[in-house]
């Protein structure tokens, strides 16, 4: 009898052992299930490796970067052209931070060269008048030193008679140049323009014509001074271009700088009056043999007589024989004085 109980005592304790490792693993098991359903810190994600790819070139300037060193050898680059960069492939790092390896930046193309040739360069002078020797290296200068073309401010002869337009003539045809001459009171014979006409190559007693930026209104003093009619004209034209810089040309001007009175003999205020209310920039005249600038009411009056006709030394400090070189860049107007 005792013998049966010892064998129940050892069944009781065996199932005893296996209820609790069972209760054990079923615990564990749970506990597991716990831990994973609990969400843990993110991971990264993994980078896949990029290939080359073609990207719009930066607004900003591209910047290089200098390669990491990698065991993996980059691909050779493609030739670049200038209008976009291409960027090579990613390395990951341990900070998950992309490195740039290798960079290709193509080089950027200047838009212009350093020192820019002028957009429009002219020549202007006056009164070459009994000056043939003076007048004929004004003619060779400005076809030397890069004009584009000559204005003459008028007194291209001395009588307007029909032997001295013949002359003034032949001096003219080694002159390759286009030429803009206006007439001035020793141009017509009694009064007459039809030498000046005939002989001068200008298409009318007043004409106007745009080159780059600048229109220029060639006007008829020829009489003296500005006539009604001609002041008419000169709104009308000056009124209906829309080019930025507005130059007005023409023999006799409306003042002296240097306080003469060797001016136009009517017309002289409601001229000036119209030059500053059309908003003209410049306005180039002759008629006094000397050189002489002033501006008034925001308009640059230019005077250039010195091409050949005796010069006015006794009232004007700048008497000397020159001609006028004008340079264009942009809006902006340069006039240099070259002396002959």
């Amino acid at each position: 009898m005792s013998k049966r109980k010892k064998g129940r005592q050892k069944r009781s304790t065996s199932q005893i052992i296996f209820v609790a490792m069972s209760a054990l693993l079923a615990i564990s098991m749970m506990a597991s299930l716990i831990i994973v359903a609990i969400p843990g810190p993110s991971l990264p994600t993994p980078t896949p490796w990029p290939t080359w790819t073609a990207i719009p070139r930066p607004t900003a300037t591209p910047v290089a970067v200098e390669p990491s060193p990698s065991p993996v050898p980059a691909e050779p680059s493609a030739t670049v052209e200038p209008t976009e960069a291409i960027i090579g492939p990613e390395l990951p790092t341990a900070t998950a931070t992309p490195t740039l390896t290798p960079t290709v930046t193509a080089t950027p193309v200047s838009a212009a060269p350093t020192r820019e040739a002028p957009a429009l360069a002219f020549a202007v002078c006056g009164d070459s008048r009994d000056g043939t020797r003076v007048y004929r290296r004004v003619l060779e200068a400005v076809m030397a030193d890069g004009s584009q073309f000559l204005i003459n401010t008028g007194d291209l002869v001395n009588k307007g008679t029909e032997a001295q337009w013949r002359e003034f003539q032949e001096i003219m045809v080694p002159f390759k140049l286009p030429f803009y001459p206006v007439p001035g009171n020793h141009d017509g014979l009694d009064g007459n323009l039809d030498g000046y006409l005939a002989y001068s190559g200008a298409p009318g007693a007043h004409y106007s014509f745009d080159r780059g930026p600048i229109h220029f209104t060639m006007a008829d003093s020829h009489h003296g001074g500005i006539t009604g009619a001609e002041l008419a004209w000169l709104r009308d034209d000056l009124s209906t271009t829309e080019q930025p810089v507005k130059i007005v040309v023409l023999h006799h001007p409306p003042f002296d700088p240097d306080g003469t009175d060797h001016i136009m003999a009517f017309g002289n205020e409601p001229f000036m009056d119209l030059m500053a209310e059309l908003g003209v920039d410049h306005v180039f005249a002759g008629h006094i043999h000397a050189y002489a600038q002033q501006e008034r009411e925001g308009v640059l009056y230019t005077i250039t007589g010195g091409a050949g006709a005796p010069l006015y030394g006794t009232d004007h400090p700048q008497a000397f024989r020159h001609y006028l070189r004008v340079v264009v860049q942009g809006l902006d107007v340069d006039i240099q004085v070259i002396k002959i």
